[in-house]
């Protein structure tokens, strides 16, 4: 008798398990983890609004009706309540990306459970999009200041967009003259095929992707990059504030096109927010360059926070060591590092830990035994530092005889990767004069690799990118 029963309660189980519930029939009902708020905040960081509903402007929802499984997706997508045919397929992708559910529960058993979720449109209306010309048409008038009445129309900006709203041609500023709008500045378009570095991924390391910017040839201007899957799906969004400096804000994606790391810049505070491959928010923490890293909250996978306004122990992701994804743990008290801290591969094997006091590293030991201090954190730089490198600048560039003749001057910018060993690699010209002045200045400054010293971090030699501004006065 005893055996009868326990094979219908085994056999009962599976039948539990496949069957689909509605939320009125369960003990405890599927939701985010964290709450809906956690879950709008994804759908918020990550929605991709086609621009021709964007520019009309919209405050809509639509529902989308699933089940949530016990693993914590979503299965069986289907619009409950249509906006239109772009909004209704990126609701689907939204909630497909989402696997962060906490299943419904009968007899603490993770059940299949039918919900409806509604996700939200909002957009401003973006009266400078033309739909005719798919691009975004700025009118000036002739003191250079955005008018809207076309009695006024002197200048114009002309941004030919994609689907979603990033350049996909020259950009062009024309004049109206005689009658007509003339051209009269040329920002040149660019997409480029490359391999791109995916951060944190074991297999693959790198993908094939496309590179997409607009930019003047002058080194100082701002403009944006975005990298691109084959498959259309996005890798990263950055702007860059111009003259060389790394990106102001950022967005950086995981392979499935999910929304991985946000940075976003107010008031010289970078504020990253980044988030677990089920779409569950993971950290967020600020950075201030004269007070480094402030850890503000952590959760951890399933929705639990662990760091509450900077207080409880954290686990946050690493830098990336020899392309692996890393991740650091310790306690934090008001936003900073305290105690002992480890840096850990996802394997757990250690590579380093640390000792901080309110923030300040005081000594870290790698796995090595190879002991280190902030102090001991260098710059890459020529052997000598930069008087020796003016001088062997000085010393070897031979300033091309036709260019000199005809006086052409300017500013080369090159950058390239210093080594572990000081020799040099990746080289790129970032910003051109003339030919013949760009081809002497990489060649004198493929001349100085193994004249530099590598950049040192944590004890240990690294590879360090480095922009150089080489002078051309004819004078």
């Amino acid at each position: 008798m005893k055996k009868l029963i326990l094979a219908l309660a085994l056999l009962s189980f599976p039948a539990l398990s496949q069957q689909i519930f509605q939320v009125h029939e369960v003990e405890k009902p599927a939701e985010p983890a964290g709450g809906a708020a956690f879950l709008n905040q994804f759908i918020a960081a990550n929605i991709q609004i086609p621009i021709k509903s964007a520019a009309r402007g919209m405050n809509a929802k639509v529902f989308v009706k699933g089940v949530v499984e016990p693993d914590g997706s979503m299965s069986g997508l289907e619009i409950a309540r249509s906006v239109d045919k772009s909004s209704d397929a990126e609701a689907i992708r939204l909630l497909s990306l989402y696997k962060a559910w906490k299943p419904a529960l009968i007899k603490d058993k993770a059940v299949r459970q039918t919900t409806i979720f509604p996700v939200s449109f909002r957009t401003s209306a973006i009266p400078e999009f033309d739909s005719t010309e798919n691009a975004i048409i700025e009118y000036f008038d002739k003191n250079n200041v955005l008018t809207s009445d076309p009695k006024k129309f002197k200048f114009r900006n002309i941004i030919p967009v994609d689907n979603r709203g990033f350049v996909r041609d020259n950009i062009l500023y024309e004049e109206f003259r005689l009658d007509k709008w003339k051209t009269v500045k040329t920002i040149p378009f660019e997409k480029k095929e490359i391999w791109a570095h995916v951060s944190g991924t074991a297999t693959p390391d790198s993908v094939k992707a496309f590179r997409i910017s607009a930019k003047m040839d002058d080194y100082e201007s701002a403009y944006e990059e975005v990298i691109v899957q084959q498959d259309g799906k996005l890798l990263s969004h950055s702007t860059y504030p111009g003259s060389g400096l790394p990106p102001s804000t950022g967005k950086f994606y995981f392979l499935s096109g999910m929304l991985r790391e946000n940075h976003t810049d107010v008031n010289g505070t970078i504020k990253v927010t980044d988030w677990f491959d089920n779409g569950q928010v993971h950290s967020i923490t600020e950075i201030v360059n004269e007070k480094g890293k402030s850890i503000k909250d952590v959760w951890e996978r399933d929705g639990k926070q662990t760091v509450i306004d900077g207080n409880g122990w954290g686990k946050i992701n690493g830098n990336s060591y020899n392309r692996n994804a890393t991740f650091e743990e310790g306690k934090v008290i008001n936003g900073d590092k305290s105690g002992r801290w480890t840096s850990k591969l996802a394997d757990s094997t250690l590579i380093f830990e640390e000792f901080y006091e309110a923030g300040k590293l005081i000594k870290g030991i790698r796995s090595d035994k190879t002991e280190y201090t902030a102090e001991d954190d260098k710059p890459a730089q020529f052997k000598g530092g930069p008087s020796k490198m003016y001088q062997f600048l000085g010393a070897n560039i031979q300033y091309p005889y036709e260019a000199s003749r005809r006086r052409i001057t300017g500013r080369v910018v090159i950058s390239f990767t210093v080594l572990e060993d000081g020799t040099l690699t990746d080289y790129k010209i970032e910003k051109n004069v003339e030919k013949s002045l760009d081809e002497e200045a990489l060649r004198v400054v493929k001349k100085s690799s193994g004249l530099w010293e590598p950049g040192i971090l944590k004890g240990q030699k690294v590879k360090i990118r480095y922009t150089l501004p080489i002078n051309f006065n004819s004078n």
